[in-house]
């Protein structure tokens, strides 16, 4: 039979409990310790010292004071001594015990704050859950895009060591501005933790899987966190802006389910997109920096009362330092270029591309148009196309695929990589209108690049290996591209070459190597995803940018629409472009000097350089 435990076992398991409470148990021990030995003290003086001055009460007080200023009388009876003398011992243990546990309980504060763990108090916030090397690109345009507020807080939440976080952000943004960054530890995947950032109060919340991931394991934290914000039990029917992206456009519905109204982007369908248009225009990955960032133009919605009933056509002119580029219409859904005799409705919003939300005004009066300076001259039929695509990764298929849409028949495209996944790849793939051709080969290797006549292709994308490190992957495409320049000067050709890189940093270098345009695939992601964060209605936009059914924008020779002259105002540009069914949104300069000569947006009735390129909204 067992037997049951004893008081003095009972005492000791409560003494431990009370003591295990931490700083504060202990001091409330310290407290009865203290109080007790006053009063036996007391009580002892009272009865070896009966002749003292002072009543029982004041005693106690005297002999408390006493304990921890050790303020005990020089001289008096032997026993009272002796009493004074163990007050005066007994006090010094309890002093320096308090001090001990203060200091202690103190430093364990702070290392709970270092470490991250306090309930953020933050509203109308936003909230970054995840790290990864996206999180800089992110920073820095919430940092942009909060300039014109007042107070502005970013609150990161993601499982790293919350000084390690600061000290990383600190040595990549220096300089945050009116924006604060607040930092905590935890895991985006633990309910508990995603309370600690007041997401039910932010105003927008971005998820970042981490880099080390594959892409099956980073679609699964994406996921995981979507379901955790949208169906968790603390936050159930409680609306929330999230923004995310699937590296594998197959995770993106069930993502979709997860997230509820979340926007879930296909992060590789979207770079494939922009890199096989990009390929087809040179410079085009300039322009969309300048749409996708805070720093540049950028793309908003307002209502004109004034211009309800007329057609969209008519407007183009209306603004001196903005471009109507569409129509946002009541159900959320987004027209870029419509019909030119569209009739603007009460619940329509115009889609204007502007440097910002305060230049969206009204000309005083309409910017000069020159007819006799707009030409209609007519597009010859596309010629078939000839791409070389250098490398392999798991987007080249899309690559190929979205590629296929885009060019005539007769078109061709050469592969050349070392991997062994990219000949079933390849060969598996249901296409219309291009003949693919694949070859065994290091692209690093300057006989393999001799043999393959880069200057008779009008297209060369380099692709990045999705395998190795960023580091890694970037320098072997920058040997690559030291290759092909040196190779294109020895044969005087001039092809256009198109690299996907992974670390925007490695962008500089590149530079060195004069290649025509780089595509960052995961940075551009990254800034698609805040331009969403800060407003909603940007994914409409967005999704009609990149559809090859929708409007795109195109790079083509000027001489399409005007004379090749200086002095015409870019009014004059925008009535040629309108006359065809476009929208021109900026144009090129002929002679760009150390620049790439690219001008978005310029005042309408500005006169222009001698330009080369338009840079239109057209639907084909």
């Amino acid at each position: 039979m067992r037997r049951r435990p004893g008081l003095g076992v009972k005492l000791r398991y409560w003494f431990d409990n009370t003591v295990s409470r931490g700083t504060t148990g202990l001091i409330g021990w310290l407290a009865i310790a203290s109080a007790a030995l006053v009063l036996i003290i007391g009580t002892g003086l009272e009865i070896v010292a009966p002749d003292k001055e002072g009543h029982l009460f004041q005693n106690l007080w005297k002999t408390f004071v006493a304990t921890f200023n050790l303020d005990a009388p020089g001289e008096g009876e032997l026993a009272e001594l002796a009493l004074w003398f163990v007050l005066s011992i007994g006090g010094i243990f309890i002093v320096s015990a308090l001090i001990g546990l203060l200091t202690s309980g103190l430093s364990r504060r702070l290392e709970q704050l270092r470490k991250g763990r306090s309930f953020v108090l933050e509203q109308d916030h936003s909230v970054i859950l995840g790290w990864s090397d996206q999180i800089y690109t992110v920073l820095q345009e919430l940092v942009t895009a909060n300039q014109s507020r007042r107070k502005a807080t970013i609150t990161i939440l993601a499982d790293m060591d919350k000084v390690l976080m600061e000290d990383r952000v600190q040595h990549r943004l220096p300089d945050t501005g009116k924006t604060r960054l607040v930092f905590r530890t935890g895991s985006p995947l633990d309910l508990t933790d995603l309370e600690l950032v007041n997401i039910n109060e932010a105003r927008s919340i971005i998820v970042l899987p981490p880099d080390s991931a594959s892409v099956e394991d980073a679609d699964a934290f994406t996921l995981k966190v979507l379901l955790a914000i949208n169906k968790g039990p603390a936050f159930r029917g409680r609306p929330h802006h999230v923004v995310a992206s699937v590296r594998d456009g197959r995770n993106r519905a069930v993502a979709k389910l997860a997230g509820g109204d979340a926007t879930v982007l296909d992060g590789d369908d979207i770079g494939a997109r922009l890199i096989v248009q990009t390929a087809r225009q040179s410079k085009l990955s300039v322009v969309y920096q300048d749409l996708f960032d805070f720093g540049g133009d950028e793309i908003y919605m307002t209502s004109e009362p004034a211009f309800v009933g007329r057609q969209f056509g008519e407007i183009l002119q209306a603004y001196e330092k903005c471009c109507p580029m569409g129509l946002l219409h009541a159900g959320g859904k987004t027209t870029l270029n419509p019909p030119m005799q569209t009739v603007i409705r009460p619940d329509d919003q115009l889609v204007i591309l502007a440097e910002d939300d305060s230049m969206i005004k009204l000309a005083k009066t309409m910017a000069p148009v020159d007819p006799s300076a707009i030409l209609h001259a007519a597009r010859g039929p596309a010629a078939p196309e000839h791409t070389l695509i250098l490398g392999w990764n798991g987007r080249a298929t899309r690559i190929i695929q979205q590629l296929d849409v885009y060019v005539p028949n007769g078109s061709t495209v050469d592969i050349v990589s070392d991997r062994p996944d990219a000949h079933p790849a390849a060969a598996g793939l249901m296409l219309r209108h291009l003949a693919v051709r694949i070859k065994d080969g290091e692209i690093r290797d300057r006989q393999v690049l001799e043999s393959l006549d880069v200057g008779s292709y009008q297209n060369v994308i380099l692709l990045c290996d999705d395998r190795e490190d960023p580091l890694t992957a970037d320098s072997r495409v920058l040997v690559t591209l030291l290759h092909l320049r040196d190779l294109l000067a020895n044969t005087g050709h001039s092809g256009s070459i198109v690299s996907e890189m992974r670390d925007e940093r490695d962008r500089a270098l590149a530079q060195l190597t004069k290649a025509d345009d780089f595509v960052v695939s995961e940075q551009l992601v990254s800034l698609l995803m805040t331009q969403v964060s800060e407003n909603k209605h940007l994914e409409s936009v967005f999704i009609d940018l990149f559809d090859p059914d929708g409007a795109e924008i195109y790079i083509r020779p000027s001489n399409y629409y005007v004379r090749d002259q200086a002095g015409l105002t870019f009014a004059t540009a925008v009535e040629a472009a309108r006359r065809r069914g476009e929208i021109a949104i900026g144009y090129r300069m002929a002679d760009p000097g150390d620049g790439h000569g690219i001008v978005l947006n310029p005042p309408k009735g500005a006169p222009m350089p001698v330009i080369d390129r338009l840079i239109v909204l057209a639907n084909s």
